[in-house]
């Protein structure tokens, strides 16, 4: 299957609602997605319990905290990872659990003022939960967002937008590659 996402802006106004409805279709989890020191993973039963939610930990989104979100029924397969340097790191990712979808919300950036860093949810499972899951988020994501080249705005993102924040992928990048206010 090639890998389906959805991109957007949002702050936790315009997302916490989708995340609800979704939530009451499937029973899930969301385990923190990455490379580890530990097989003790972060795991959340709402994502809206994540304290973070809404938030960038980063200016970029390539460095978010990202979560698999996987039935709630699942075990989570984490593979060891032999490293150069000697050790094991875990492995939290989709290849080991076909049957899931990747998130990460993105947010606030509050290390800098009016930054908002994209999310984004994605798959690249031909899984049949994977492809239900990632059409209930998307759905609901295009439907109540606007969309904005590439990306789709929730309703108070859009208005920081149009306030002055920026809205982007990279903060450290050119504000040339700022999400645009006209579109």
């Amino acid at each position: 299957m090639r890998g389906k996402q959805t991109m957007f802006h949002i702050f936790k106004e315009d997302i916490f609602q989708i995340i609800k409805e979704v939530e009451t279709e499937f029973d899930v989890k969301y385990c923190r997605r990455g490379l580890f020191d530990s097989k003790e993973i972060v795991t959340y039963k709402s994502l809206i319990d994540d304290p973070y939610a809404g938030y960038a930990r980063s200016g970029d989104w390539n460095d978010l905290d990202a979560y698999l979100v996987i039935p709630n029924d699942a075990k989570l397969h984490i593979r060891s990872v032999p490293q150069r340097k000697g050790g094991i790191k875990y492995a939290v990712d989709q290849l080991e659990n076909p049957k899931s979808v990747e998130i990460k919300l993105g947010g606030i950036y509050k290390e800098k003022d009016q930054v908002n860093v994209a999310g984004r949810i994605g798959t690249v499972s031909d899984n049949p939960f994977s492809k239900a899951i990632y059409k209930s988020f998307s759905s609901k994501i295009k439907k109540k967002f606007r969309k904005v080249g590439s990306f789709y705005i929730g309703p108070k993102a859009d208005e920081k937008l149009k306030d002055g924040w920026r809205l982007v992928t990279n903060e450290k990048m050119s504000k040339d590659f700022d999400l645009p206010l006209a579109n």
